[in-house]
């Protein structure tokens, strides 16, 4: 239910939290997150804009995290990027379905308002500090992000 925008979004944010402060280029994010290249400048400048992240310039430039890791949820960073979109009417435009959703689109309605709530409850940091026996989103330890990061 996600599209890929907001999962690489995620991705990118989850990275930058592991990170702590360490600038991190765009092409680490992308070949670490496994993100196409072009896809993830365009993601990063979207959460640019909305100081969800910062950019660094120079030798040891990148990007850092630009939020605050332990209030940001990971809904607030899909909200950046495309909010999720619950259905208020009948996306058939039916007469008979002016006053409530048919079944189908009841039960879907539910299932976003689920996700919501469960993306709503989860900040950035609790999820890199619930998962420190599992490595998130990336075949390399985040050490070696930093380090590469540092030595480009």
């Amino acid at each position: 239910m996600l599209s890929a925008t907001s999962e690489y979004a995620l991705r990118m944010m989850i990275l930058l939290t592991e990170a702590d402060g360490m600038p991190t280029t765009c092409a680490k994010l992308s070949e670490v997150g496994r993100i196409p290249p072009q896809y993830a400048s365009k993601v990063l400048n979207l959460l640019r804009r909305a100081a969800m992240v910062k950019g660094q310039r120079g030798r040891y430039g990148g990007f850092v995290i630009g939020c605050d890791s332990s209030n940001t949820t990971l809904l607030d960073i899909v909200n950046v990027i495309e909010p999720l979109q619950r259905i208020e009417g009948c996306p058939l435009g039916r007469s008979e379905h002016s006053h409530q959703l048919c079944p189908l689109h009841s039960q879907i309605d539910t299932a976003i308002a689920q996700l919501e709530a469960a993306l709503a409850q989860l900040t950035l940091r609790q999820l890199v500090e619930e998962s420190d026996s599992a490595v998130l989103c990336q075949d390399a330890s985040i050490a070696n992000l930093t380090v590469s990061a540092q030595t480009t």
